[in-house]
């Protein structure tokens, strides 16, 4: 049997083991009052007046679930142990299971033929990226009675590789455990992958809260664990818990914190929100091209890059660096010079 701990909120969540009745009026009878919906991807059901009203009717062994609960339930179901099939993985997001009762890492779960068609797995507020045959982000582990949208760049079909520590703990693998959350999970999650974060000439500290905000509302947040920390934008899922939260196409910001400072920052990079989205940016508390944290874009900054590009005066700290390459093209020359006039006359 398997036992699912339910919070208040989403939870996302497969099933390895299912009854023989797989109804949700079924697998669900024990605690169907307080459930709000539960959704798939692209079916739902919800609650109405004690009765399920929707296209999802019924719980399968290869599809991930968001289920909505409107108080902590522990949910016990007993039935049938699935056997470990395989996925037909479109391009685009695709919300899978994971079958295994024992947790592995994504290093080892992943088949290598994935790798180059795979863009990206979103789990519940973690992520992981794939790379130039690296994997960032918060999210090093499938668990097992966990969800996961896979986003794909092709159609592929997939297999998960069989665990091979089999007395393996089912523990949370997550990185940012200890971040005191101040906002609410939902299941409508855009992923922003922090590649730089720069406070005044220096690296952010390990461990420096980064808060993401819509509408003036915290939204996300996590610890500052170096490059490629991933940060999860919760949007506006139409529950109660997610008012004022992200919308489609709206900027997110960015806040930094930590014993000494707080500070709103500037996003270098795609800050657009939008749904089971990834983007790369990079953060720092001055703008783009005030490379001599001057909190003013003047003919110094220019000077400052001419004595870079004619290699009498290099560049050398990060930051100023991230901050001289206007165009984000990996090298600072003369189209960064123009630029950067563009910026000043504005």
């Amino acid at each position: 049997n398997n036992i699912y701990y339910f919070t208040s909120g989403p939870n996302l969540v497969s099933f390895n083991i299912l009854p023989e009745n797989t109804s949700i009026d079924n697998v669900f009878a024990d605690i169907e009052y307080n459930l709000v919906s539960i959704i798939s991807e692209g079916e739902i059901s919800h609650q109405v007046d004690n009765e399920w009203v929707g296209s999802l009717t019924n719980i399968e062994y290869d599809k991930g679930y968001w289920i909505i609960a409107s108080s902590v339930s522990l949910l016990d179901i007993q039935g049938n142990p699935a056997e470990p099939s395989g996925y037909i993985l479109y391009p685009g997001a695709n919300l899978i299971s994971y079958p295994y009762a024992t947790s592995q890492s994504i290093e080892t779960a992943i088949p290598f033929y994935m790798h180059n068609n795979l863009h990206a797995i979103i789990g519940e507020n973690s992520a992981a990226l794939f790379s130039g045959g690296e994997i960032f982000g918060s999210l090093s582990h499938f668990e097992a009675n966990k969800g996961y949208w896979f986003l794909m760049n092709n159609l592929i079909p997939f297999e998960y590789n069989i665990p091979i520590e089999q007395n393996e703990t089912n523990n949370n693998y997550r990185i940012d455990d200890e971040f005191d959350m101040d906002y609410n999970q939902s299941t409508m999650q855009s992923v922003f992958f922090i590649n730089d974060a720069f406070y005044s000439g220096e690296s952010l500290e390990y461990g420096d809260n980064i808060l993401v905000y819509c509408n003036n509302t915290n939204v996300g947040g996590k610890n500052w664990v170096g490059t490629m920390t991933d940060i999860i934008a919760m949007g506006n899922d139409t529950y109660s818990t997610t008012e004022n939260y992200c919308e489609e196409m709206e900027n997110i910001s960015i806040r930094i914190e930590n014993e000494n400072n707080s500070s709103e920052m500037y996003i270098f990079g795609d800050s657009q929100w939008e749904n089971n989205a990834i983007s790369i940016i990079s953060i720092s508390n001055f703008q783009l091209g005030d490379i001599n944290f001057s909190n003013t874009l003047n003919v110094t900054d220019i000077i400052i890059m001419i004595d870079h590009i004619i290699e009498n005066t290099a560049i050398e700290n990060p930051h100023k660096l991230l901050l001289s390459d206007i165009n984000s093209d990996g090298a600072i020359n003369i189209t960064d010079i123009i630029l950067m006039v563009y910026l000043i006359i504005e």
